[in-house]
């Protein structure tokens, strides 16, 4: 039986590549229109790139960065 591996999308930043994202407001795509902040370089806007991961990539990546 073939392991389906589970996919997550991640919005990115499309000046410096950063994870580190969030909408400008809760208000930004239900009554204004959708806007994005990148919280390291401060980009400000509505495009953002959005990639596909393993699940399994990202739990590499945590337990890279705590030591195990």
């Amino acid at each position: 039986m073939r392991d389906k591996k589970k996919k997550l999308k991640i919005m990115v930043c499309p000046v410096c590549g950063s994870t580190n994202i969030k909408k400008v407001s809760a208000f930004s795509g239900w009554l204004l229109p959708e806007e994005y902040v990148c919280l390291d370089c401060g980009y400000r806007g509505p495009v953002v790139a959005e990639i596909e991961v393993d699940e399994d990539e990202i739990e590499e990546d945590r337990s890279d960065r705590r030591g195990w």
